[in-house]
């Protein structure tokens, strides 16, 4: 009997003394809800083979929630191990109020540029492992414009040219956009920061405004508000009440020839099986540089109190490898991972995106991304002021761009000078 006491006391002891025979599971907070199938049957998976000691709790929230749903479950220490973040704004203020953890010291990144890893820095120090980068443009039904005879525009003459002629037939709606005021991000994300960059020389004027050398009321960036405000006949019916998901509902059911969107919709614009194609935004005129948007989407955060740190980083670890990179850019079309590995990517719409960005065009990313915090951010204000000019015959692009100067001089440090 004392024998066999001691054999279990040693069991016993054996067995409470071994974390590693423990399975730890980390919550992944993110708004990516339209992914939580390819990341539970496809990337979490190949994870949790690798690491059996470990599992992925796939947590999405809904996208107009996700914001103040994380802000409120990192200040009451209920948020999830893992937390996906956009860059800057929100992000920023969470790592200076120590509500995110560095990850300073995480060998896989070394995989990734210092501009890929900057919009999730602070001080120097990474808190976050960049997943994905998107790209901003412009749909187009093939079938349409070979019913038409249209040829894809390069130059805004054309493009309101193209615009014209798919109005006069009358069949399809010429730009499939919205203007309901919930959804104004859209009217900034997709169109004048798509449009924008040809005529305020992509990172020349992104950088004028951070560093307060040009202001939004100057020439090149009032005409990028003119270009916009031109579409303005084209736009579908009831435009004011057109939310984004409204917008692309219809150019996906193929009752619209043009949708400005981003590569992050390739998926639900092919669902129908409709024929699209992918041109880069307008220039000015014939000759001039074209730029094509790439905005850095996500990143996976460290929760500074999450009980099992060691863990989160095993799997942040496993995310900067080439692995994750071919895994992610064949999962989920339009998002392109942001590591230096080299991938493949399976998708020829996505390939068609992903070529925007490759010479003769340069790559710019858009205006005031370090600017979106508070009230008044950069997206706050645009996407304001562009509802306002677009759905009203009173609110000019010069009024428009003066709204948004006033409104960031008011707070921004560096364009405080320009009032």
């Amino acid at each position: 009997m004392v024998a066999l006491l001691m054999v279990f006391a040693s069991a016993s002891s054996s067995s409470g003394s071994t974390s590693n025979n423990k399975v730890v599971t980390l919550k992944l907070e993110t708004w990516r809800t339209e992914d939580a199938s390819i990341w539970n049957e496809k990337i979490i998976p190949v994870f949790e083979k690798k690491n059996p000691g470990i599992k992925i709790d796939f947590a999405p929230t809904n996208y107009n929630e996700y914001g103040s749903a994380i802000t409120t479950r990192l200040q009451g220490g209920t948020a999830g191990d893992l937390i996906t973040q956009i860059p800057y704004g929100s992000t920023l203020v969470q790592m200076k109020q120590g509500q995110l953890e560095s990850i300073k010291g995480l060998a896989g990144l070394a995989n990734y540029s210092k501009a890929a890893i900057a919009p999730w820095s602070f001080n120097g120090s990474p808190y976050c492992v960049p997943l994905a980068s998107v790209g901003a443009g412009f749909f187009y039904n093939k079938d349409i414009f070979k019913e038409l005879n249209l040829k894809v525009p390069t130059t805004q003459s054309e493009f309101i040219s193209v615009l014209n002629a798919i109005k006069k037939n009358g069949k399809y709606t010429p730009l499939a956009l919205g203007g309901a005021s919930a959804d104004s991000w859209a009217l900034d994300q997709m169109g004048l920061e798509s449009v924008g960059p040809n005529y305020w020389k992509g990172d020349t004027g992104r950088a004028g405004i951070e560093n307060g050398t040009m202001k939004v009321t100057d020439s090149q960036f009032v005409a990028a508000f003119k270009a916009l405000n031109s579409w303005k006949p084209y736009f579908p019916k009831g435009f004011a009440a057109v939310t984004y998901p409204d917008a692309l509902q219809l150019f996906a059911l193929g009752k619209a020839a043009i949708f400005p969107d981003g590569s992050w919709d390739i998926t639900e614009v092919t669902k129908n099986g409709l024929n699209v194609g992918v041109f880069a935004p307008p220039v000015q005129k014939a000759g001039d540089q074209v730029y094509a948007q790439s905005l850095p989407d996500h990143a996976a955060c460290l929760n500074a109190v999450s009980p099992n740190k060691k863990e989160a980083k095993v799997f942040l670890q496993w995310l900067t490898t080439p692995q994750f990179a071919q895994l992610y850019a064949d999962s989920i079309p339009g998002f392109y991972p942001m590591s230096s590995a080299p991938v493949k990517l399976s998708n020829a719409l996505g390939q068609a995106w992903f070529n925007l960005r490759k010479a003769p065009a340069k790559v710019s990313t858009p205006v005031g991304l370090n600017m979106n915090q508070g009230a008044s951010n950069w997206g706050a204000v645009v996407g304001s002021a562009l509802n306002k000019m677009l759905t009203s015959d009173s609110f000019s692009p010069e009024q428009a761009a003066k709204q948004v100067q006033t409104s960031i001089a008011s707070w921004y440090e560096p364009q405080k000078k320009n009032k």
